[in-house]
């Protein structure tokens, strides 16, 4: 393998590295690399004039060819490997192997691995966890399988036999990881029970406070509370939630005075949670109208807004599942998701639309632009460069002064209030307008695209036959309590913490 500029001689030249030379964490990271880069960007394709020349599809077979390539190379060079080495790099091929599908070799790695003389119960508590990641994490192979969860079954029941005052951020993790496989699969029942026994390792393992203030701030409560949000009580259990997490914050007086310093760590914590609280706090609700000033390759809604001169307002509540990407033009990860969007709305049956929104920088290059300049700019691009037929709002408001005597364009109250802060970011509603998905990215495939709506069609399809039949006419709203259950999840009996 090719080693890149900082692998190079002295001369600058690239060399080349043998496979004892080159380590399973290394073959791991550009494995990696490659496979994501299929999603986000042009970084690891042959590009011929701008345009990709592989598909998703051609990229993920030279990744799986190479995997198994460098396995081999692996195990051929494992005799001439320093003893350490060698050993250090089984929980790396265990990964490799279950890149390609290769479970009971990755089960071998994991097993030689705990053999080895002189193992820690720290070294095989984490062995556990990263099991259960490894087989459950989503890159490579498929970790929605049942082989996959039963597996990773295994590996949990091992770790929840261990004293939990040692295992507990383990614990954590292994348990949040099984709630994101379960919900992947449509498990709720399942997923809610580990979620909330992930929580529950806070009250009942001996933590220091800086390590429950860090647990407390896991991302992974978006997930959580995207499968609460549609259950019954389930908003109400996610108040529960939120109020025992937030009390993890909160240093205990005794231990701030002996330790100023756990003031700032406790608010910089809460203050990330804050961030996360007002992203999971829109599910199950309805989503705030899409509020743009310029409208493409759609008709521009009929109410008017006055956030800006020329504003109109999309209310989401009208029948209509709505696929809502948050980007923009200066993002690479964007350009590669606005071109599956323009294949995608080709699938998509009546009743549901894609709907890209941006907004203007102030700025086109090195140039300050007025927003209509910056918007034909961008209408420029996508629309006759690229030929996109996808809709297309774009928020260009105003710049408004700042206190400092600067010049600033007004934010988009759509964004503000979703608090939209990282590209791509999609949120699917469904016909009541109500948030029922939440993905940092885009959709992997057509077909994780489909296992999203396909609830949600046959929610909207059996609601309206229901009300042909009665006579009546569906409702344009729905309360918080009432929303549908995301995902396709099954209704059940409400779970609580203790």
């Amino acid at each position: 393998m090719n080693a890149l500029r900082d692998g190079s001689d002295p001369a600058g030249h690239d060399v080349t590295l043998k496979a004892a030379e080159m380590t399973a964490a290394g073959y791991v990271a550009a494995m990696e690399a490659i496979a994501s880069s299929s999603e986000d960007s042009h970084g690891m394709h042959p590009v011929i004039n701008g345009h990709l020349i592989l598909r998703h599809d051609s990229v993920a077979a030279v990744v799986d060819s190479l995997v198994r390539v460098q396995l081999r190379a692996l195990h051929q060079a494992g005799p001439s490997m320093p003893p350490m080495l060698g050993l250090r790099s089984l929980l790396n091929q265990a990964a490799l192997h279950l890149m390609v599908g290769q479970e009971t070799e990755a089960q071998q790695c994991f097993a030689a691995w705990l053999a080895r003389p002189g193992v820690s119960a720290q070294d095989s508590l984490v062995t556990f966890g990263v099991a259960v990641e490894l087989l459950v994490r989503t890159f490579g192979g498929d970790p929605t399988s049942q082989e996959r969860l039963r597996l990773a079954r295994h590996y949990m029941a091992q770790l929840e036999g261990k004293p939990i005052a040692a295992a507990a951020r383990t614990l954590f993790g292994a348990r949040m990881n099984m709630m994101a496989a379960y919900t992947s699969v449509g498990d709720a029942d399942s997923a809610v029970a580990n979620g909330f026994r992930a929580y529950a390792v806070m009250h009942h393992a001996p933590l220091l406070f800086a390590e429950r203030a860090l647990l407390a701030t896991d991302p992974g409560i978006l997930i959580f509370a995207q499968v609460l949000a549609g259950r019954p009580h389930g908003l109400a259990q996610l108040d529960s939630l939120v109020a025992v997490i937030k009390q993890a914050m909160v240093v205990p007086p005794a231990l701030l005075a002996q330790d100023t310093a756990l003031g700032q760590f406790a608010q910089d914590r809460q203050e990330a949670f804050g961030e996360l609280e007002a992203k999971f706090r829109w599910f199950g609700h309805a989503a705030p109208p899409v509020v743009a000033t310029h409208w493409f390759n759609r008709a521009a809604p009929a109410t008017s807004s006055d956030a800006a001169p020329g504003a109109r307002r999309l209310p989401l509540d009208d029948g209509i599942i709505r696929i809502l990407i948050f980007g923009g033009i200066g993002c690479p990860a964007c350009l590669a998701a606005m071109a599956h969007m323009e294949k995608d709305q080709r699938l998509l049956p009546r009743g549901i639309e894609i709907l890209s929104y941006e907004w203007t920088s102030g700025s086109w290059g090195n140039e300050l632009v007025e927003p209509d300049t910056e918007v034909e700019h961008i209408r420029h691009h996508w629309i006759e460069r690229k030929h996109y037929t996808v809709p297309i709002a774009i928020w260009a408001g105003p710049k408004d002064t700042t206190p400092q005597g600067g010049l600033l364009p007004r934010p988009s109250p759509t964004a503000t209030a979703l608090h939209i802060d990282a590209y791509p970011t999609v949120v699917v509603v469904d016909g009541h307008g109500i948030v029922r998905y939440w993905l940092l990215g885009y959709f992997s495939s057509p077909s994780a695209l489909e296992k999203i709506l396909a609830p949600l069609v046959r929610e909207r399809d059996h609601d309206a036959a229901a009300h042909r039949a009665a006579g009546t006419t569906p409702s344009s709203t729905a309360t918080p309590e009432s929303a549908p259950v995301p995902l396709g999840a099954p209704r059940a009996s409400a779970i609580v913490l203790h």
